[in-house]
């Protein structure tokens, strides 16, 4: 039965009575996500970090010269090597505020070739010390800190022909670093975190009692920015350190990244102002060629209204919801196109009961189906592509009404996705 004219009226001078009372009390509370999880499964509620929190896993190729300590420290080889970091980090700071990496854990592979070279000339095991992994946060301070400020020892190795070697930071598969920091935001402008370096002595060890002493001090080739965030708003804001954030992230290939970024946003619904959370899920390249593309692939993602707003709506005689979800759009500097619906054409949110004491979860897209996102193309002359949040707009409805416009503003400061350099 469609409501008629004077019902409809009533219902949205009610709901908008109900959305500005609830502006204050529900503040960050709605989810709209559109994730990235290296697969064609919609994301679930329980992996996202909290609104205002970025976790994400990098496979970043770097390069290790090879010296000899017993010989001088004669350089041996430039190796190539990957390193693998996981963290947390905010979205967005504010002028001067303190903030952590969180959740941080790494490690570095050696390739199959040297383990097969070791195996071949009777070296069985190996003890590496850590002694530095430096973690760069451009434009704070400090702009580096050493995780390893305490050498890691791992003992006895093993070398398997045919495998590469993985020397796992910290060595528990399931611990990870203390909080790395504080950093300090500057007044103004963008911090990037970084890795900047390592330093690793490897002991080879042959099974008759021979050993064989070399060092291995590594720098990033190419995209080493873990994440950048923008500093803006009001000075004076506390310390950031997110914790208990699901890390579930799977291995990716070298020169990639994966993540989640749950972004602040305001958006208008029956001019009500309402806070809520855009959740934006990638698996993107860390760098982008000259003549190369980036791309967001394999993208999925949920609508999803938390138990307790649920409870709120139910409470204002807000009982269904509809509508559809219209845009979300990226904006690319240094690269274009400039600005994307990623999208396209939107997708419906069927009727949903809301159901007292239980998240509202919309799978996005609907059946379980995947999102790709650009290409985006460097600009002739530009050093880096950078890919932030920008605005969005649904259409919704409650309890069968006309649907009402939702419309959200780009995030003050931006959000940025991914700032990759242009190489070659």
């Amino acid at each position: 039965m469609v409501p008629d004219k004077a019902t409809r009226q009533r219902s949205r001078s009610r709901l908008r009575r109900t959305l500005t009372a609830l502006t204050a009390a529900v503040s960050g509370t709605v989810v709209l996500t559109l994730a990235v999880q290296g697969s064609a499964v919609a994301l679930k509620p329980a992996e996202l970090p909290p609104i205002g929190a970025d976790s994400g896993r990098f496979n970043l190729p770097i390069t290790c010269a090879i010296t000899m300590p017993d010989l001088g420290g004669v350089k041996v080889l430039d190796l190539p090597l990957n390193v693998d970091i996981q963290g947390v980090a905010p979205t967005q700071l504010g002028p001067g505020q303190q903030f952590f990496l969180t959740q941080g854990s790494g490690s570095m592979t050696f390739p199959r070739w040297l383990t097969d070279f070791g195996a071949t000339f009777g070296f069985t095991k190996v003890d590496a010390v850590v002694n530095q992994m430096n973690i760069g946060a451009a434009n704070a301070s400090p702009a580096q800190i050493n995780i390893t400020e305490k050498p890691i020892a791992i003992k006895d190795i093993k070398l398997e022909q045919g495998k590469e070697l993985t020397v796992r930071l910290p060595v528990d598969q399931t611990a990870t670093f203390p909080d790395i920091g504080p950093f300090t935001a500057p007044d103004s402008g963008i911090v990037t975190l970084q890795f900047n370096s390592a330093s690793v002595m490897i002991n080879l060890k042959a099974s008759w009692g021979f050993t064989m002493k070399v060092k291995a001090d590594c720098k990033p080739v190419a995209g080493n920015a873990l994440l950048s965030m923008a500093v803006g708003g009001p000075a004076g804001l506390p310390p950031l350190a997110y914790h208990n954030v699901p890390m579930n992230f799977p291995p990716i290939p070298v020169n990639n990244q994966i993540g989640i970024i749950n972004s602040p946003y305001r958006c208008t619904v029956l001019d009500a102002p309402f806070d809520v959370g855009i959740a934006v899920g990638a698996f993107t390249p860390l760098s982008v060629t000259r003549t190369g593309s980036i791309e967001f692939t394999e993208s999925s993602g949920a609508l999803i209204i938390p138990a307790a707003t649920v409870d709120k709506l139910l409470k204002a005689g807000i009982t269904k919801a509809s509508g559809r979800v219209k845009e979300l759009n990226l904006v690319a500097e240094g690269g274009s196109p400039k600005i994307s619906n990623v999208l396209g054409d939107g997708f419906p949110i069927p009727e949903t009961t809301l159901v007292q004491g239980q998240d509202l979860v919309v799978e996005l897209p609907p059946n379980g189906a995947t999102l790709t996102a650009g290409p985006w193309t460097p600009d002739a002359g530009s050093n880096h592509v950078k890919i932030s949040l920008g605005t969005a707009s649904a259409e919704l409805s409650f309890n069968g009404a006309a649907p009402t416009s939702a419309t959200c503003a780009v995030p003050s400061p931006e959000v940025i996705l991914l700032d990759a350099p242009v190489t070659g």
